[in-house]
């Protein structure tokens, strides 16, 4: 029924939007980008990078997951069902932020976010930043952040924009944006609904206790998904230094748990997730005087059940309040500062109310940037947090970025940073029932990074080279280990994580023709090197941990046409430490390489845009296992529908 009326709606909107295609409006698209800027400029040295607005287009009709997986450098664990954890430079999902202005939308129970339900479509931009944050971002930017923006256009008149798209497996996806303002006053409503069954055939290796020969052809159950949401803005702005911008995101996820490929045989059903939650961000910007003040208020609430047992609810409830000012005393030095404010009430089943009511937090900062000989950036960035009951580690930052040299259409620069990273445990590490250990201590890791780029403009080709070298070690890292009794939370080790990434991006266009081409590979070996648990491993590759990961993308664009074509690698992950005759370090899942391609053409109709797309996932039918015993989808298509419409 929901489905029902999202569709109608959809198309209600969009026949009114056609019925009036004689009457355009001035739509002003003043893009800021409200994420990526601001962050580099008190981050010299920092690897920040967009994803391209050409991949989040092929990636709309999916989650952020599969963006990643398929166009950047980055591990995802995943299985076809409703799971997915992100694993930044070899680090837990617990590791990186995932930031909605002024929220980390990250579970405070858990730790982390499930990267399949966070849709692509709801977003203008996504920034992955890569390496230690907490100076920026706070507890847990060990590996990294994600950053989800939602761009001011300040539209004046009326404009939507919808999607469709059906695929393989059951897969549905509809969405529209509606944009309506006066170039002062703006609302934007966001909406979108995605369902999967999943049904898809897989091969079936003899595995467990089940005979058969061999491998046989088997049909996925239990693994379905409906995820639904919606981002409602209302911004206003009072001059062109003043605004007051806010956002409402709720957002409705529910998937049955996946059945493993032993479970598929068995009469089983599946178990389910309900992930329900509101997430505002309101904030407030005054830029007319030398000293700009921002200042944010914002609410989270989240609520998970499991297998529909109300009883055994998991949630919490956040206010937050942040005040910044910031100066540029010159073009060449700035600085900022501020304090941000959590107050925190859990709502679980099994935390005790004489261990924990309520926690609060407070993060005091400090940024600056100064620039020298027009060559050499240098930023610093200092942060303490204060937790009730906790003791937070302080945390700097130094980056500095150098122009080696520049000529008229080359520049090569040289990059460093290095940072202190911490994690407070979460709320399920310390007060889970008789589990938690309310005395663990918090994850404390240095960063080291050093940077090399190269870009090169002329007129029909433009290229962009990175190489990145990084050294990270994690102190204190907690893991959930079997004690004499049961499983407890525990500070038991200390990670390495080293490696190299590489990253090109090249566009070149000969006459009507226009190739972009684009490069990503991380080696990253990442050990533990220091194991206090007496069945500890030591000097061997943290589970779900590829060394060497690369993927390639190549997009040719013709007038109205454009095609497409990715492909990515993913090499070798221990499943586990058990050890074999045949396996004596631990099971190793195999190696595999996804290939995909797509076409879209670019139409006028009634004087509006409409584009039709066509794409074809995993075309080599590659056979694998992202997370062992779960199976993943062969071939497979999607095909879609968008439309770019003024209204009057």
């Amino acid at each position: 029924m929901r489905r029902f009326f999202l569709v109608q709606l959809i198309l209600v909107i969009t026949s009114s939007a056609f019925a009036q295609h004689n009457n355009l409006a001035d739509t002003i698209m003043l893009h800021e980008v409200v994420t990526y800027a601001p962050l580099k400029k008190y981050q010299a040295g920092a690897k920040i990078e967009p994803i391209p607005g050409d991949q989040m287009i092929i990636g709309q009709a999916g989650s952020i997951d599969q963006l990643l997986m398929r166009f950047t450098p980055v591990y995802l664990k995943s299985n076809a069902g409703g799971l997915s954890t992100i694993h930044l430079r070899g680090t837990s999902p617990n590791h990186t932020s995932v930031n909605f202005g002024g929220i980390n939308i990250n579970s405070l129970t858990l730790g982390h976010s499930s990267m399949s339900e966070v849709p692509v479509f709801l977003f203008d931009e996504i920034d992955l930043q890569y390496g230690s944050s907490s100076a920026i971002n706070g507890s847990g930017s060990i590996g990294g952040a994600l950053h989800l923006g939602l761009a001011n256009n300040w539209t004046n008149g009326m404009k939507l924009k919808t999607t469709l798209s059906e695929g393989s497996f059951g897969e549905q996806l509809y969405g529209a944006k509606l944009f309506a303002g006066n170039g002062r006053f703006e609302s934007v409503t966001r909406l979108f609904y995605f369902s999967l069954k999943n049904d898809f055939p897989f091969n079936n290796p003899k595995i467990g206790d089940v005979e058969h020969p061999g491998t046989i052809r088997d049909r996925q159950r239990g693994a379905a998904i409906e995820n639904e949401g919606v981002i409602q803005e209302i911004n206003y702005r009072f001059n062109e230094k003043e605004a007051l911008k806010s956002a409402l995101w709720l957002e409705h996820d529910w998937h049955e748990i996946q059945l493993t490929m032993n479970e598929i045989w068995t009469p089983k059903v599946p178990e389910t997730l309900d992930n329900k939650h509101i997430r505002f961000w309101s904030e407030y910007e005054n830029r007319k005087n030398p000293l700009n003040i921002r200042g944010g208020l914002g609410y989270v609430h989240d609520m998970q059940v499991y297998d529909g047992d109300k009883k055994q609810k998991i949630g919490t409830n956040r206010l937050i309040a942040e005040i910044e000012g910031r100066q540029d005393i010159s073009t060449r030095l700035g600085y900022k500062l501020g304090v941000k404010y959590q107050y925190i009430k859990p709502d679980v089943y099994a935390y005790s109310a004489d261990v924990i009511k309520q926690e609060q937090q407070a993060d005091f900062y400090f940024s600056s940037f100064y620039t020298a000989w027009n060559r050499l950036k240098l930023t610093l960035n200092l942060r303490q947090l204060f937790v009730t009951n906790f003791e937070a580690p302080f945390t700097p930052s130094l980056g500095a970025e150098y122009r080696v040299f520049s000529t008229d259409y080359s520049v090569f620069k040289l990059n460093g940073n290095i940072s202190r990273s911490y994690r407070i445990p979460t709320f399920n590490d310390r007060y889970w029932g008789t589990q938690g250990n309310p005395n663990l201590k918090p994850e404390d890791g240095m960063n080291y990074e050093l940077g090399l780029n190269y870009a090169l403009c002329k007129e029909n080709i433009q290229s962009d080279v990175k190489l990145n070298v990084f050294y990270m070690d994690v102190k204190n890292w907690i893991e959930w280990r079997l004690g004499a009794v049961d499983w407890t939370a525990q500070n038991v080790m200390e990670v390495e994580s080293k490696g190299i990434e590489f990253q090109s991006n090249t566009d070149w266009t000969v006459n009507k023709l226009k190739f972009n081409f684009r490069i990503n590979y991380s080696f990253n070996p990442v050990e533990t090197i220091k194991d206090e648990s007496p069945t500890g491993v030591t000097g061997r590759q943290l589970l779900y941990v590829p060394k060497n990961i690369g993927n390639t993308y190549l997009r040719l664009n013709y007038q109205l046409w454009n095609v497409f074509a990715d492909g990515g690698y993913t090499g070798k992950r221990f499943a586990d430490y058990s050890g074999s005759y045949y396996m004596p370090k631990g099971y190793e899942l195999d190696s595999y390489f996804l290939a995909n391609c797509g076409i879209s053409r670019k139409l006028s109709l009634f004087k509006q845009s409409v584009f039709l797309s066509f794409a074809l996932n995993n075309i080599l039918n590659t056979d694998y296992q992202n997370e062992r015993f779960y199976a993943m989808p062969g071939r497979n298509f999607r095909i879609g529908l968008s439309t770019d419409i003024n209204i009057h």
